[in-house]
C-alpha cells in the first residue's frame, strides 16, 4: 500500500509541475486541499500561490475570480473584495450566475472580515439562490457540494470529515483526474489506519485510569477529545502532537468535573496546589481517592518529557501551565 502510493504521489507531483494555466492551478490546489493531499506538497503549492499572487489576472469569469480570493485569502494573502465589485450590476446588486460560480462566491465570501460589506451582501445573495437552485437539481456531485456547503461553508468545515465527504462527489465529477483520485483513496486509508493506531494508544492509556470504578463521576470522552485533536490537525506528521493533546485534555476533563461536580472547596485547592507543585511529595495532601489520579497525572507528563526527548522536551512546561492554570 505504502508503495503504491508512492508511485501517486510522484504522479501527482508531475501533474502539479506540469499546470501553467492559472485557473487550473487555482483548482488543483482548492482540491488537493479538500481530498488532504496538500501536505505531501507543501513547498510546490507555496510556490504556487506565490504565483497566483504576483500575477496579472483580471478575469469575468465569477467561479474563477471567486476561487482566487478564497484560496489566497485562506492562505494568509492579503486579498481586497473589491475584486468583486465587476459582479454587480447598475444598480448595485450582484448578478445572476451558474450555480457553480455562486457557490464559489458563497464560500469565498465566509472569508469576510469586520465590516466588508461587499461580501456580508454576497452571503445573502448566493445563499438565496442556491438554495432556490438546490431544488432543481438532481442527484448530482454540485447537488451534494451545495447542500453541504448551505450547511456548513467550506471554510469552516472540519478538513479531514470534508474530506470523506469529498472524496466520492470527486469520483463523480466529470473533470476528476483518476491519478488524483486514486492517491487520495489510498492516501486516507493510510491516515485511517494510523488514526485507529493512535486511537488505541490513547484507549488504553485511558483505560489505566479505570474511570467507570474510580472516577465514576467523570465523563468518558477520551475518543471525543481525540476527535478534536484529529479536527485541529489531521496531517500525519502531528501524529505525537494528537497524542499528547488528547491526553492532556482528558486530564482538563477530569479536573473539571472533579471540581465541579464532586468534589469539596477544600479538597479542590488541595488538588490545585500539588499539581501546582508538580511533585510526588504533594500526593500525601491529596484525599485517597485523588492519589492514584495525581501519580498518573505525574507519570503521564514525564512520559511527554521522554518521547520528546532532551531537544524538544522543555515544551511540556508550556503543557503543565496550561494544566496548572
Amino acid at each position: 500500500m505504502h508503495g503504491r502510493a508512492g508511485v501517486l504521489k510522484e504522479e501527482v507531483m508531475k501533474i502539479i509541475k506540469s499546470s501553467n494555466d492559472l485557473p487550473e492551478i487555482v483548482d488543483l490546489i482548492i482540491t488537493l486541499e479538500r481530498l488532504s493531499l496538500d501536505y505531501h506538497y507543501e513547498d510546490e503549492i507555496k510556490e504556487l500561490l506565490h504565483v497566483i499572487y504576483s500575477s496579472k489576472y483580471d478575469s469575468n469569469n465569477l467561479n474563477e475570480v471567486s476561487s482566487r480570493f478564497y484560496l489566497l485569502r485562506k492562505s494568509g494573502y492579503n486579498v481586497p473584495s473589491d475584486v468583486l465589485l465587476k459582479f454587480k450590476n447598475e444598480e448595485g446588486n450582484f448578478v445572476d450566475a451558474d450555480t457553480r460560480s455562486l457557490l464559489s462566491l458563497y464560500n469565498a465570501a465566509y472569508l469576510r472580515t469586520h465590516k466588508e460589506t461587499l461580501l456580508d451582501e454576497a452571503i445573502s445573495f448566493t445563499r438565496k439562490r442556491l438554495e432556490a437552485r438546490l431544488k432543481l437539481l438532481d442527484e448530482s456531485p454540485l447537488a451534494k457540494e451545495v447542500s453541504s456547503a448551505l450547511d456548513t461553508p467550506l471554510f469552516r468545515k472540519v478538513r479531514i470529515l470534508d474530506t470523506i465527504s469529498y472524496i466520492p462527489i470527486y469520483a463523480k465529477e466529470a473533470k476528476r483526474n483518476d491519478v488524483i483520485l486514486e492517491f487520495a483513496k489510498l492516501n486516507f486509508n493510510l491516515l485511517q489506519l494510523l488514526y485507529c493506531d493512535e486511537l488505541k494508544e490513547v484507549t488504553l492509556w485511558w483505560k489505566e485510569l479505570k474511570i467507570e470504578s474510580n472516577f465514576s463521576f467523570v465523563r468518558d470522552r477520551i475518543v471525543e477529545m481525540y476527535f478534536w485533536m484529529n479536527g485541529a490537525m489531521h496531517e500525519p506528521h502531528y501524529s505525537h502532537s494528537r497524542i499528547i493533546l488528547s491526553k492532556m485534555m482528558a486530564f482538563i476533563t477530569i479536573l473539571d468535573d472533579f471540581i465541579d461536580t464532586y468534589s469539596t472547596i477544600e479538597e479542590s485547592m488541595q488538588l490545585a496546589k500539588a499539581i501546582f507543585s508538580w511533585d510526588e511529595c504533594a500526593t500525601s495532601l491529596l484525599p485517597e481517592y485523588i492519589q492514584d489520579f495525581y501519580m498518573y497525572l505525574l507519570k503521564t507528563f514525564r512520559s511527554f518529557e521522554y518521547e520528546l526527548g532532551s531537544e524538544k522536551g522543555y515544551r511540556v512546561f508550556y503543557l503543565k501551565q496550561v494544566v496548572s492554570g
